[in-house]
C-alpha cells in the first residue's frame, strides 16, 4: 500500500516542472525508501514461500520464537534471511514515512516561496 500510494503521489510530482532541486532530491530519496521497502517485502514472502515448501510444519522455533537448537543448516538460513528481511523492511517503512515532511515542506516551498509559507519554516 505504501509503494501503490507513493507511485501516484510520485507522478503527480514529476508531471510538474517546477519542482526545485532540493524538493527533486527529497523525492529521490523517498522513491529509494519506498523501493527499499517493496524489494524487501517481496524477498520475505518469496522466502516464506520457499520455507512451506521446505518445511510443511514451518521452522522449527520455541516458545519464544527462536530457533531451537536441533534446527537443520537450511533452516538457520531461512531464518536468518527472515530476520534481516524483517529489520530492512522496517527500516525501509520507517524511512519512507519520515521522509514525508520534508517532501512536504519541499514542496510547498517550491510551489509556494512567498510570505506564509516562510512564517511556517
Amino acid at each position: 500500500m505504501l509503494a501503490g500510494g507513493w507511485l501516484i503521489e510520485q507522478h503527480t510530482l514529476r508531471t510538474q516542472h517546477h519542482l526545485d532541486q532540493a524538493t527533486d532530491d527529497a523525492v529521490r530519496l523517498k522513491d529509494l525508501a519506498v523501493l527499499g521497502s517493496a524489494l524487501t517485502n517481496i524477498a520475505t514472502i518469496a522466502a516464506g514461500r520457499l520455507v512451506k515448501h521446505e518445511f510443511p510444519q514451518g521452522l522449527p522455533l520455541d516458545a519464544e520464537g527462536n530457533l531451537t537448537s536441533d534446527s537443520s543448516r537450511r533452516g538457520r538460513r531461512y531464518y536468518r534471511c527472515f530476520t534481516a528481511m524483517k529489520m530492512l523492511n522496517r527500516v525501509f517503512a520507517a524511512g519512507a514515512i519520515g521522509l514525508t515532511p520534508s517532501v512536504n515542506f519541499n514542496i510547498l516551498r517550491s510551489y509556494r516561496p512567498g510570505t506564509i509559507f516562510r512564517l511556517f519554516t
